[in-house]
């Protein structure tokens, strides 16, 4: 279920750059509402889709790739 949540973030990573970060943002706020419920277990899960949201290999910024590089979903 992870890499169908990485993939789809990918998708649209590559239309909106800005995408990651804001579900980066989202997965926090769930993250903080599942702990405070005791929902350690998928609290666990989303806190590792949010930092996967940050890896730059993953979801480069436009500041990572030289003028001339194409985004390619893996």
């Amino acid at each position: 279920m992870m890499e169908i949540a990485i993939c789809l973030a990918q998708i649209l990573h590559e239309a909106d750059s800005s995408v990651a970060r804001r579900m980066n943002y989202a997965a926090g706020k769930i993250y903080n509402r599942l702990k405070g419920q005791g929902n350690d277990g998928a609290a666990e899960l989303v806190y590792a889709f949010g930092r996967t949201l940050l890896d730059r290999e993953l979801f480069p910024t436009d500041d990572d790739l030289p003028e001339d590089a194409e985004i390619h979903v893996t």
